[in-house]
């Protein structure tokens, strides 16, 4: 298998919510050459547990909870397609898949950035939650780019998968199969750790800077 067509997830080194990394890359046993791990932030320490979060922050959470047991099934799909090739069965799951991202992971991404987002990233900003460069971005830059990656990553898929069935020489056809689910597992990955960092830090970063009172307006916005 070519792993040259793996489209890579590049994190952006300005990326706010690793921003306290820089903090301490002299620190013992750390440095620039030796990152620390995507899921493993320093921050990740000052993480709020799930059972003292707001209600509103915890709903968020659950469906969280759904749309993971959602990759886990989708990812193993493509560990499948890889391993035997597609039929009609596990294309229509593929297809299931991609409904439930456009049915639910979605609207849940869009209820996010009119609801949570607007009021989330001023606060962030008052509290110099921010980069440092010229231009001051907050982790609810990041979560944004993140839903519109999702968006395009799902379409190119889709579209890989569907040239793929109008190829009739084999081989060709065979590079586009494997293209399209190596394209998948970058979306898995990538969702992957989109809903840990909501989880663990943004809106651990949401339960700090936003009242009670502001949280339960957002609530009942929905």
């Amino acid at each position: 298998m070519n792993d040259d067509r793996l489209v890579p997830l590049r994190r952006n080194a300005d990326d706010p919510i690793h921003r306290d990394a820089e903090k301490h890359d002299h620190d013992e046993g750390m440095s620039p050459m030796d990152p620390p791990d995507a899921y493993s932030p320093p921050t990740l320490a000052e993480s709020v547990p799930y059972e003292e979060m707001h209600p509103f922050l915890r709903e968020l959470r659950d469906e969280h909870e759904g749309f993971v047991r959602e990759l886990d099934t989708f990812d193993e799909l493509l560990t499948k397609m890889l391993e035997v090739g597609i039929d009609r069965p596990t294309y229509e799951a593929m297809h299931s898949f991609f409904g439930v991202v456009d049915s639910q992971v979605i609207p849940h991404n869009r209820r996010e950035e009119r609801v949570l987002f607007p009021l989330l990233a001023a606060r962030l900003l008052e509290h110099g939650e921010h980069s440092r460069g010229s231009t001051k971005t907050t982790a609810v830059d990041v979560l944004e780019r993140d839903h519109l990656q999702v968006i395009q990553h799902s379409a190119v898929i889709l579209n890989f998968f569907g040239i793929a069935s109008h190829i009739p020489d084999p081989t060709s056809r065979g590079v586009v199969l494997e293209t399209a689910i190596q394209q998948g597992k970058a979306l898995v990955e990538m969702l992957r750790l989109h809903i840990f960092r909501e989880d663990h830090l943004v809106f651990s970063l949401a339960h700090r800077y936003l009242s009670t009172e502001e949280l339960d307006r957002m609530r009942s916005q929905l």
